[in-house]
């Protein structure tokens, strides 16, 4: 699930190269490196994804993605990465508030990378506006349907992503409440993200707790057997899950811009 962020090129002062410099094991100069600030997610409700971030998420996020690298396009390959996170920090803005109720609040990371010559052209890139879409991966602690109050992390309810559901308060729109996070795992230029504003991959995917058998296929719209184990069914939910939310998407999509969806859509 991806999320824009978004890039900006402070001065790199003496404190950045104090902290730049626990990561190194040789100690740099301020003509040795680029710095460059993210502002990598926030809680605001407005996410496309429908899977917004609580306040109890971002300050986990803080503390995890000091120290974290930066790469290109979430592949996580060696010779891929191109940065690391040094610092960290949470923006507030007093003057806004989330559908949620909380101050509305930005993680904003700051990340280096060398100035060499195979760094040239995207360092060039990113000063000129080219590349300053990003998203970032992590894992959340626990996923709240904001129809039925499921933990979705430990047990899928038959709600959907971006669906209106009638509620006792009228009609809803459902929507992932990520609420902690356990692990950040990396930081990407990505060409097409999804937040309006930061940008997150964020994965809550657990194995089902309990019996499989409990797991009622009214809950997940998948045909099981008894010994099917809880992470296959947990893997087919998120699955099934996914492809709806693709499905939504891509009507609305069609919706906004005046064409009827394809037949197979509206299937």
């Amino acid at each position: 699930m991806l999320k824009s962020g978004d890039v900006t090129i402070p001065e790199v002062t003496d404190e950045d190269l104090k902290k730049i410099n626990k990561f190194t094991l040789k100690a740099l100069s301020k003509e040795d490196v680029f710095v460059f600030k993210i502002s990598a997610c926030d809680n605001g409700l407005d996410d496309r994804n429908f899977e917004p971030f609580n306040l109890s998420a971002l300050k986990d996020l803080k503390k995890l993605y000091v120290g974290k690298t930066v790469i290109k396009d979430h592949a996580r390959k060696a010779d891929n990465q191109i940065a690391r996170v040094f610092e960290t920090e949470l923006l507030e803005d007093p003057t806004k508030t989330t559908g949620a109720g909380e101050v509305f609040t930005t993680l904003q990371l700051k990340a280096y990378m060398l100035r060499t010559k195979s760094n040239e052209d995207l360092i060039a890139e990113i000063e000129a506006g080219i590349k300053r879409e990003v998203s970032t991966g992590c894992r959340a602690k626990h996923a709240y349907c904001s129809i039925c109050g499921t933990d979705n992390t430990k047990t899928y309810c038959p709600h959907y992503h971006g669906r209106e559901y009638d509620t006792k308060d009228g009609k809803k729109t459902c929507y992932f409440t990520l609420d902690g996070a356990k692990e950040a795992y990396e930081v990407s230029l990505v060409a097409v993200p999804a937040q309006p504003r930061a940008g997150t991959t964020k994965s809550y995917k657990e194995e089902i707790a309990g019996d499989p058998e409990e797991k009622s296929e009214d809950q997940t719209g998948i045909e099981k057997t008894p010994d099917e184990n809880p992470a296959k069914i947990s893997e087919k939910a998120l699955g099934l899950k996914e492809r709806d939310l693709d499905a939504f998407i891509y009507a609305q999509k069609h919706k906004y811009l005046g064409e009827e969806s394809p037949e197979s859509m509206e299937e």
